[in-house]
């Protein structure tokens, strides 16, 4: 028996699971420690994202375990739950959600609530990791005591008991489950703002209110999310290259005289209430190019639908487990905040279960290992299957988004959602 304490657990990436997860360690007195590539916690606030809805049994359900509701619900907005829906040209309009369970909060107030339940010394800042390999003691890394962290500052770090990638969509950890990258859509959206002094804000809270909009046309979207602060966030989504917004591309986000005049354009054809958002859309604005995994990862290991040798497989690699991002990154579908927290709530709970199994007193390297093994194997055991469900719905939501008859086509999902909630209420 080894008479000294557990190894922390290293969560690299300081996003909402990262975090999350690092909240239950906190409550269940499991050492940790979150390398997060951020400065510092005082981020600007501009480009922090939007707002996110967090479902019963998603975010709401993790935050519960982390004994944060209280807290969550001083922030969580649940009179922002509608969103209206409409064609291009304004037309197929429904506004539905009101009254649902999914209450909105901003992503920032989110991380400052998370990061304000754990001890402000787990967290280490401006931890960008570049690279992990095996420590130089080690033959064979067959444990998380054999992998090293590198990062960008020069500093590395090793020793721990278990590896927690929840570093995002080009996650650093990733490549030692899978050699898959993140794939481009082929889809993206420039993000644009509305302040309450903006000549389009009143238009902005009499069609949006305190909720969400969302316009879809033939290869082009606007979606339209009120703030905590009461401003807008503008997302103009279009099917175009990944160059489109680099420098050089057709909106060249650097040159906003040449990046509006080209979404002006596009948008030309729209209705005239509708394009007005685009035109009057504040700046900086901001691409975001959309990525997913290969859905085909997730499947059992190498094969593909088409029953072919699959070369980019899920491998397990003893000591380490991904989170969110880093292990399932899809295109927006409503629920990658929620897959992402309910990740940290569900490995948490077979970490805890296994780790209570083994008596304090007796803490054995080789049986700690072996618990945190049983735990990753069985986490990912119910998380691979809805992260390929996740990504192939990501894709039919992706077709109604950018299809001439998306409007119709969202707001009979709507409708048909709400009278199979009528029926089983009634049942």
């Amino acid at each position: 028996m080894s008479p000294r304490k557990p190894a922390p657990i290293a969560i690299v990436g300081g996003g909402p699971c990262g975090l999350t997860l690092a909240r239950l360690l906190e409550q269940a007195g499991i050492d940790y420690v979150v390398f997060e590539r951020d400065a510092s916690p005082d981020m600007t606030t501009r480009f922090q994202g939007g707002t996110l809805d967090l479902t019963a049994e998603g975010g709401q359900a993790a935050l519960k375990l982390a004994g944060l509701t209280t807290e969550f619900e001083k922030l969580a907005r649940r009179e922002a739950t509608t969103i209206l829906i409409q064609d291009s040209q304004g037309g197929n309009q429904l506004r539905a959600g009101e009254g649902n369970d999914r209450p909105e909060i901003d992503r920032l107030q989110l991380r400052r609530l998370l990061l304000g339940s754990i001890p402000a010394h787990r967290v280490r800042w401006n931890k960008a990791l570049s690279n992990i390999e095996c420590t130089e003691s080690a033959e064979v890394c067959g444990s998380a005591a054999d992998w090293m962290l590198r990062f960008n500052d020069g500093s590395k770090e090793s020793g721990f008991q278990l590896i927690v990638g929840s570093d995002g969509a080009w996650s650093k950890t990733r490549q030692l489950i899978t050699l898959a990258k993140p794939q481009y859509s082929g889809k993206m959206f420039i993000e644009g703002y509305i302040s309450e002094d903006n000549p389009q804000y009143a238009a902005a809270l009499e069609m949006v209110g305190a909720g969400n909009s969302v316009s879809m046309g033939a290869g082009l979207a606007l979606c339209i999310q009120q703030m905590s602060n009461r401003s807008y966030r503008v997302y103009m989504g279009l099917e175009a290259p990944e160059s489109f917004t680099q420098p050089g591309g057709e909106a060249d986000v650097s040159d906003m005289p040449k990046a509006r005049a080209t979404m002006n354009r596009l948008y030309s054809h729209w209705a005239s209430h509708l394009r007005a958002f685009v035109a009057d859309a504040e700046g900086p604005w901001r691409p975001w190019p959309l990525y997913r995994l290969d859905q085909d990862i997730f499947l059992p290991k190498s094969l593909k639908n088409d029953g072919k040798v699959n070369e980019k497989s899920w491998n397990r690699t003893p000591g380490v487990v991904l989170l969110g991002d880093a292990a399932h990154v899809t295109t927006p579908n409503g629920e990658g905040v929620n897959h992402a927290m309910r990740d940290a709530k569900v490995l948490f709970e077979h970490i805890s279960a296994e780790l209570g199994s083994i008596e304090s007193d007796a803490y054995d390297v080789g049986a700690d290992a072996a618990a945190l093994e049983r735990a990753v194997v069985a986490y990912e055991a119910q998380m691979r299957p809805l992260a390929w469900e996740s990504i192939k719905d990501s894709i039919e939501f992706e077709e109604v988004m950018y299809n001439e008859e998306g409007a119709q086509k969202m707001s009979d999902m709507f409708t048909n959602a709400m009278e199979e909630k009528d029926a089983s209420q009634k049942d």
